[in-house]
């Protein structure tokens, strides 16, 4: 699982410094040469996050609720789904015969239930995204934090 993990994350294109899951949708987007939509909705009947593919653009959907780390994994746990294309409706065309209706058509995605190895993979990739983006950190500005640095091996 580790391994197919770090083989998304490899497609990655640069992780942001500093960290905004934000920017790497944007760039992940650029890269791919397709629309990702981000939205932040109130569904408290649904998952935290859900990714799906309306034929035509990339769209994750995370609770309104969450915050900081927490709305960052569940992004990136959505970004291994997609990358992955885990459980994508069964054509683009199902995607868009619900005659726009978005809770109808996010039902139809939630019912799409993941397995647990896909679950685990996205749970895997983001944790790896996480601790990619904290690592990548800028260097310490003072003499104390460079020379600490420097003795303990993370300079």
């Amino acid at each position: 699982m580790r391994a197919a993990a770090t083989a998304l994350v490899a497609y990655l294109p640069p992780i942001p410094q500093p960290w905004s899951v934000d920017e790497l949708c944007r760039r992940l987007a650029e890269q791919r040469g397709r629309v990702m939509l981000v939205h932040s909705l109130e569904l408290p009947s649904l998952p935290f996050g859900l990714w799906y593919d309306d034929g035509k653009r990339d769209h994750i959907i995370y609770r309104a609720e969450l915050t900081g780390y927490h709305r960052d994994h569940v992004i990136l746990h959505e970004i291994c789904h997609m990358l992955a294309r885990h459980n994508t409706l069964a054509s683009s065309s199902d995607a868009g015969s619900s005659n726009g209706d978005t809770f109808e058509l996010l039902e139809q995605v939630a019912r799409n239930r993941h397995s647990d190895s896909q679950e685990e993979l996205a749970e895997i990739f983001a944790s790896m995204v996480l601790k990619l983006a904290c690592q990548l950190r800028a260097s310490p500005v003072g003499e104390f934090e460079r020379r600490a640095s420097a003795a303990f091996g993370a300079g």
